[in-house]
């Protein structure tokens, strides 16, 4: 968090895979990157991420050895949608050319990118998703824009930014597949992916089983009585101490419920992030003890296994402990 002091920075040595060195670009450093601002509730377009606040989560992509700091300078591709489409018709629109992704996903971009920032903002953090997850959400395509305006009549797409609210991140379900919408113009490539992840998150949440629920839920319940008071980021760190204060009034067991899907959603979008590529935590009062989020993990890739090629923890790491 810019300006703000952090105890250390300790790596955790999460493993990324690639195709080769030369899909990692040189870049300078960058004193913070944007967060998710988590929200649950329902948009006209179905749900929507605001890029609002400052992401200090406690894992925390080491941007400055893997991505360049700069914003997405992005052209408008030939055929963009006219200004403050309704993002509900621009996905029923037809849509050309469609690009496949991993899990038989479909992406179509109405900006021009380039296959770095193509690989950067889609393919690989597609990739890193793992085939459990992608199966529970089934079709889904990624739909690249410019912006994403929140307006009281609706979320639509514009070429120029909004002067209003605007959102990050936003999708749709409809019968056919789910439509995730990228709004990238101002975000860096990681950013925009890790964005990607973020709805990916979300969008498992309300598809868990009862299994993986209770399970997350004992996982919570167990920290809370040992007295774990950090969390993976701002938003579940909030919602935690609102449920920690509530516990002697009436309305516990729905404040731990929204407390639990808030920090599964974070846990979630950071395991797949850690999968994606090499991260670090950040270690301090206000986040979760390594410890403890080393069982996070754990419990993810118990729910969710890594897909071959991909692992949670760097090898050389499991063996030395």
């Amino acid at each position: 968090m810019q300006g703000s002091s952090v105890a250390h920075i300790t790596q955790l040595s999460l493993r990324k895979w690639a195709d080769s060195p030369a899909e990692i670009r040189d870049c300078n450093t960058r004193p913070f990157c944007p967060v998710r601002n988590i929200s649950l509730g329902k948009q006209s377009a179905g749900q929507s991420r605001n890029n609002s606040a400052k992401w200090f989560g406690a894992l925390n992509a080491d941007i400055a050895a893997v991505y360049p700091e700069e914003w997405c300078d992005l052209e408008l591709a030939p055929g963009y949608p006219k200004d403050q489409t309704p993002v509900s018709e621009y996905v029923d629109s037809s849509l050309s050319p469609l690009s496949r992704l991993a899990h038989e996903w479909e992406l179509h971009s109405a900006i021009n990118l380039s296959p770095a920032e193509e690989r950067t903002i889609v393919r690989e953090p597609v990739q890193a998703v793992p085939s459990a997850i992608a199966h529970r959400l089934g079709k889904l395509r990624v739909l690249v824009v410019a912006y994403i305006a929140c307006l009281e009549t609706g979320d639509v797409i514009c070429r120029q930014k909004p002067k209003g609210d605007a959102h990050t991140a936003a999708w749709l379900e409809t019968p056919e597949r789910i439509n995730v919408l990228l709004a990238c113009r101002e975000l860096d490539a990681h950013d925009s992916g890790f964005e990607l992840l973020g709805s990916v998150a979300e969008l498992l949440r309300p598809r868990m089983t009862e299994t993986e629920t209770a399970a997350y839920s004992q996982l919570l319940e167990e920290e809370v009585r040992h007295g774990v008071r950090g969390e993976i980021d701002e938003e579940a760190l909030n919602a935690k101490e609102t449920y920690l204060a509530s516990r002697s009034g009436r309305r516990v067991r729905a404040q731990f419920e929204r407390y639990r899907d808030i920090s599964f959603v974070s846990t979630a979008a950071e395991y797949v992030h850690g999968l994606w590529h090499d991260v670090q935590i950040r270690v301090g009062p206000e986040h979760l003890p390594v410890a403890q989020l080393r069982r996070r993990m754990n419990l993810m890739a118990e729910l969710f296994p890594p897909n071959p090629g991909y692992r949670v923890f760097d090898e050389a790491l499991e063996k030395a402990e």
